[in-house]
């Protein structure tokens, strides 16, 4: 099941000319090469391939292959973490698999030890099955949670086995891949299916210890006015008291992992403004869709940043009905120091910034009587993301995180009454775990977490376990 990395609120190489085939199709916006249907996108579609903002020495540029290519990389000896970031260059943006249309999204289809050992395969059950109908999947070495269309980064170690087992070092292999490559032998895919599309892929290493610092690039992109009356803008924020108090509560909550944010401001354009600031569709995450474009905003600044951007709301609720989306990740992870693909950041609705700083109590945030607070909240959320955690329980309470230090909160012992029949049951009539449900511990746990899937006034708190912080510490995005 793919993972929600959503939080709710109470041009190129020259290929062939096409010679008629159904497989093959002449692209105006690739220069007319013939690439396979569906990889070609609207001119106003930006996927651009770009490069990390990282030293060459942490860098291994692979180039550009076709799925179903096997390619070695090197992991120094002294490693920390390795993350493999595939980029489109050909890619159809969706398939229907069992009569669902999902994102082509890009994943490893195996990743190989030094000693030859698989360390993921994208083919084998994630993880153990819990009763709930969900899985655990804690005890495998690398975990992938899908929805990584086009730009897609796989990071390890992510789960409590790869923390406790390191990165070997040696000569590792991985087979580029997507799901239109697995549509071609997987059974139940009916549409999509592509044994041509084509990734540059680079691999980043990143040596121990693990970081302690983040630099986080906020980017105003809603169209709105501080409690002073003048327009939000890079060059006043940073000294306006409500944003002051959003960016401490963030360096307060990202302090229990142990990481100190440095904050930088940037404007955009009137034209990105009007055309993403406010109500911004987050109902579809696809490349070409108005979030993901938005992403690749962050070109305009170099470096290896966390990108959160700032609209004035969302427009989108969740299927259950139970809240509104404050904040969408663009993947898990996010691909760490390339700044400008679709999916480089993550986006936070500020409409409760600039509520009165009256409720805000003094040496602690509550994110129910200080709107900065919540903000903060949203955004530390939405890095943990991008930095590679995932919900400690999803809102039905049948998957979670693949941690062993994170309190969990199974549907059959925590959901009411009236939901536990429901118990395994995904989409509209499926059980939703609230914070309320899940702060019992050691039970029913979790609804305290700053990766619990619900925003709860009274409940939510910001909590992080060890391994959360290890897993976000050794993100190459978390520098020394």
């Amino acid at each position: 099941m793919t993972r929600l990395a959503t939080l709710l609120l109470a041009a190129g190489a020259s290929l062939a000319a096409c010679s008629g085939s159904p497989n093959c199709q002449t692209c105006p916006t690739l220069g007319n090469a013939c690439v396979p249907p569906g990889a070609c996108t609207p001119s106003t579609c930006e996927r651009s391939i770009v490069t990390s903002a990282l030293p060459a020495a942490q860098v291994q540029s692979l180039g550009l292959h076709k799925v179903g290519t096997e390619l070695p990389f090197t992991v120094p000896a002294g490693a920390g973490s390795v993350t493999i970031v595939q980029q489109a260059k050909i890619a159809g943006l969706n398939i229907v698999y069992h009569n669902q249309v999902i994102d082509n999204s890009a994943v490893p289809l195996t990743v190989t030890f030094p000693d030859g050992r698989v360390a993921y395969d994208d083919n084998v059950d994630a993880g153990t099955p819990s009763p709930d109908g969900g899985e655990d999947p804690s005890g495998n070495y690398a975990f992938y949670g899908g929805g990584t269309p086009n730009t897609a980064a796989f990071t390890v170690p992510n789960t409590a086995a790869s923390l406790d087992a390191g990165v070997p070092a040696g000569t590792w292999k991985f087979v580029v891949n997507d799901y239109a490559y697995e549509c071609t032998f997987v059974s139940g895919c009916s549409d999509g299916g592509s044994a041509d599309s084509e990734y540059d892929v680079s691999v980043i290493t990143r040596a121990l210890p693990a970081g302690s610092t983040l630099d986080l690039g906020f980017y105003i992109v809603a169209d709105v006015n501080t409690l002073a009356g003048t327009p939000l803008r890079a060059a006043n924020a940073p000294n306006d008291p409500n944003v002051k108090r959003m960016v401490q509560t963030i360096q307060s909550i990202m302090a229990n992992a142990g990481i100190a944010v440095n904050v930088q401001f940037f404007d955009v354009s009137d034209a990105a403004r009007a055309r993403f600031g406010t109500n911004l569709n987050v109902t579809s995450t696809g490349p070409c869709d108005e979030m993901n474009q938005m992403f690749t905003l962050s070109s305009a600044n170099s470096g290896n940043l966390m990108n959160l951007f700032l609209v004035q709301g969302l427009r989108a609720t969740n299927s259950s009905g139970t809240g509104m989306v404050v904040g969408v990740d663009g993947t898990i992870p996010g691909p760490s120091s390339f700044n400008g693909t679709v999916n480089s950041g993550a986006v936070v609705s500020i409409a409760d910034l600039f509520s009165s700083l009256a409720g805000c109590p003094n040496g602690a945030y509550d994110v129910g009587a200080c709107g900065p607070d919540e903000v903060a909240f949203i955004a530390a959320h939405e890095t943990g993301h991008f930095l590679g955690l995932f919900h400690t329980t999803e809102q039905e309470g049948a998957d979670f995180d693949p941690l062993t230090d994170t309190p969990k909160c199974p549907c059959t012992s925590c959901a009411s009454t009236s939901q536990r029949s429901r118990c395994g049951t995904y989409g509209t009539n499926a059980p939703a775990l609230l914070g309320t449900n899940c702060s019992s511990a050691p039970t029913c746990g979790g609804g305290d977490n700053l990766m619990f899937w619900f925003l709860q006034s009274g409940v939510s708190a910001g909590r992080l376990s060890s391994q959360q912080s290890q897993v976000m510490r050794l993100n190459p995005t978390v520098h020394q």
